[in-house]
Parts: structure tokens; sequence; C-alpha cells
């Protein structure tokens, strides 16, 4: 969908080469005008996501559109290779490293070209997050095992994250329109890979929600392509193109919008 727009570039990153050039087959089948190259990043290596980041700056004149949705969804306790909780470390944290190794260059197209968009993923399940904590930052380097719940909940934590970090980012970059996406929930290889129980929580929590599996990225599209002037800096959209109202306090706490950032 993104490529009917016939974008010059597209690089797709990630660890898994034939993945992505079946995406890059489906790209060149749409725009044939497009380059789209696959980049290898590890979100569970941050030295493999400083490495990527370094690759496109040092090829690049210009970065229009940073698409931060990699992504694990209700893993079992674990950590990445630099000792971060597995799903705050892949979700959030890699994330957050390659948007810093990039601002420049985001920045500077934003300061040639008018505009750059930078377009973080967080979900509805952020209401999930950890209670009387919201981010529970004392232990992020464990697996944190201990909730009921607790797959979700770290879910949960890495999706606030995002949520409060994308706000954030409009905040002290405010030339870089930033835009939160909720896909919405769909049976991407995110939710076809759950166990049973884990499934039934995804479908329940969402019935009237469910989306199509060709309609997961809809949101995200919508949000690379929305007029700037129609556009909420800052804000959590819901499919496709509605400002979320499912916010907890959490979202709008400014000293853990401040710990995060630090």
């Amino acid at each position: 969908m993104l490529a009917r727009r016939n974008p010059a570039k597209i690089y797709i990153t990630g660890r898994n080469k034939s993945a992505a050039q079946r995406a890059i087959a489906n790209i060149k089948s749409i725009s044939t005008h497009t380059d789209a190259v696959w980049l290898r990043c590890d979100h569970a290596n941050l030295a493999s996501v400083k490495e990527a980041a370094e690759v496109i700056s040092a090829r690049e004149s210009r970065l229009d559109v940073l698409m931060a949705n990699a992504g694990v969804m209700a893993q079992p306790p674990g950590l990445t290779k630099d000792g971060y909780e597995l799903q705050f470390g892949i979700n959030h944290v890699a994330h957050a490293l390659l948007i810093r190794k990039l601002l420049g260059l985001l920045r500077k197209t934003a300061e040639e070209h008018g505009e750059a968009r930078i377009i973080p993923v967080s979900s509805l399940a952020l209401v999930l997050a950890p209670p009387g904590h919201g981010i529970v930052f004392d232990d992020l380097k464990t697996t944190q095992p201990y909730w009921v719940l607790g797959k979700w909940q770290r879910y949960a934590q890495s999706k606030l994250a995002n949520l409060i970090y994308g706000r954030e980012l409009f905040r002290r970059y405010p030339e870089i329109l930033t835009l939160v996406a909720d896909p919405g929930p769909s049976n991407t290889g995110l939710v076809s890979s759950l166990g049973f129980f884990d499934k039934m929580i995804v479908y329940l929590g969402n019935i009237n929600r469910f989306l199509g599996i060709d309609q997961g990225h809809w949101n995200q599209v919508w949000l690379v392509g929305v007029p700037k002037d129609q556009a909420k800096p800052g804000e959590l959209y819901e499919p496709v193109g509605k400002p979320s109202q499912g916010y907890t306090h959490w979202c709008l706490d400014p000293q853990l919008a401040e710990r995060l950032w630090e």
C-alpha cells in the first residue's frame, strides 16, 4: 500500500532476509520506480541497530519517514543481547536508539524539504502496563517474571513507552511530525504464533475491533500520508486515522517521560 505512493526508496530492516525479499518483490510488483532494499537489523542487539542507522546515514542525504514498527508480543521471560527485558528491549529501546541515531538526518530533511515524519507504534494494550508504575525502570535489566499475566504486562509496558517517547519526541523536536500508530488487532504473525490462551485474550479483548490481515498496516500508511495541517502531533491514532481516547494517566506523566528519555 505504501509502495503505491511511488517512494524513491524503502529500507526494510530486520533479521529475516527471506521475509524481506518477499516484501521487496511485492513492492516492486506495485512500483517499478521504487528502490527497495533489505538492511540487516537485529532489534535484540543494539550494536546491530546502531550499525543499520550508520549505514542509512552514510548512504542517504534525506529521510522522509521513519516507521518504527518492529516488535514482538506476549513473549516468555527473556533478555536481549544487551540485557534488557526482551519485549521492552526489542519494542522500545532498539527503536529509541534507531530514532536518536537518525534524528540528524530527519531534522536536515525537515529543514531542507519542509517535512519529515516519525511513526512509532504503540497499542491500546498499554492500559495493561504494571499498575503503580507504568514502566518499572528499576528492573528493566531483568526478565521481570513475577506478574500475573506477566508477558502481557511486559508487552504493555513497552507500548506505553513508545507512546510516551513519541509525545516527547514532538515536544523536543517539533520540526519533525511524530504521529503514534496503534495498528489495531489483526491476524499477523504476532497473533498467529501465540498459544491458544493468549490468542483468546487477543480475540476476546478486541471484539468488534479485529481487522483482516490485509488491513493491519492501513493506519500506519494513513499516518504517512495525512496532510500535516490535519494531523495532531504526538497523538496516538487508532485505525484508521482516529485520535485515541485510550490513555492512562501514565501517558501524560511528565516525570515518567523525562525519566524514559534519559
